[in-house]
């Protein structure tokens, strides 16, 4: 059974990754010439957005700065 500091961690790491594959598809999106491609990447990048969102926020209250909703 993992600790609450190492699930802490764990997320904190998949963010990291997560921010890198958001930067990746904004060049991409912004480097393509098919506006039907350029919305689906768009739409990719939301959704990351989205869920870099609420794992950042998860950290934060299993790290104990907040408390849950």
């Amino acid at each position: 059974m993992k600790t609450t500091a190492e699930i802490a961690d764990e997320y904190e790491r998949n963010l990291v990754l997560l921010r890198q594959r958001r930067a990746e598809l904004k060049a991409q999106a912004k480097a393509e010439p098919s506006a039907e491609l350029r919305f689906r990447l768009w739409r990719r990048v939301g959704l990351l957005d989205g869920m870099i969102t609420s794992s950042s926020e998860a950290v934060d209250i299993m790290r104990g700065g907040r408390r849950g909703m």
